[in-house]
């Protein structure tokens, strides 16, 4: 057993043997902790030292993680499946010292100024947000084509559109077919994408994660 192992879990053993304990427990002949979060398991198995590392690869580095944030890494893989002393601070430390995001991640910066917020959608698919990603090329009927097979046919036509001013979404197709659709489509301001910025930072998220796992050529994925 891989507990065993672990001479630091020898506290945590004699713990769980008190009668007055309420925190951990065996099961199955797993040291166990209670899991005061009422969301996840009701038990967390405790993880051995020797075992945290590749935990900790596990769920920040592998291409289903995706390199997210310490906060996010922390929520959505540790908080509500095991246990260790510390492991929100070995969770932080790891996040922060990953070479892959300190290379590939850019700190955001807020520009001074009053935040004004935006009114909430009353409704799903009330307002969307389209942005393109990459330098590929995109030809007007595909662009026309998505919007109406993949979101008025799908989903109704929405109130209100928000997308750059490209010439692919100012090319007459489109327009017609959000005229037709009674669609408000409302173009960002020049150099500002910060007006769409629900949209342009989730594609920067996709792009981060797409990008720590390319080759140094970028011709594969790895």
């Amino acid at each position: 057993m891989e507990q065993k192992k672990d001479q630091d879990l020898a506290k945590l053993k004699l713990l769980s043997n008190s009668s007055k304990n309420e925190e951990f427990r065996f099961i199955d002949g797993i040291l166990c902790r209670k899991n005061f979060d009422p969301d996840g398991k009701l038990w967390l198995p405790v993880i051995p030292k020797h075992l945290r590392a590749d935990i900790l690869r596990h769920f920040h580095d592998a291409p289903t993680a995706g390199h997210i944030g310490f906060a996010k890494t922390f929520m959505t893989g540790y908080a509500k499946r095991f246990y260790w002393p510390g492991m929100y601070r070995n969770v932080v430390r790891y996040v922060m010292h990953c070479q892959e995001c300190q290379r590939r991640k850019s700190v955001p910066q807020r520009p001074p100024g009053r935040l004004v917020p935006i009114p909430p959608a009353i409704a799903p698919f009330h307002r969307i947000g389209i942005d393109l990603l990459g330098r590929f090329q995109t030809e007007v009927d595909e662009i026309a084509k998505f919007l109406l097979e993949e979101i008025v046919l799908r989903h109704g036509a929405p109130r209100v559109i928000i997308t750059d001013r490209g010439a692919v979404f100012r090319s007459r197709l489109v327009s017609s077919l959000v005229d037709l659709c009674n669609i408000d489509h409302r173009f960002t301001t020049a150099y500002h994408p910060q007006t769409n910025g629900l949209t342009e930072r989730f594609n920067k998220t996709l792009a981060d994660m797409l990008s720590m796992y390319v080759d140094v050529e970028q011709k594969k994925l790895g």
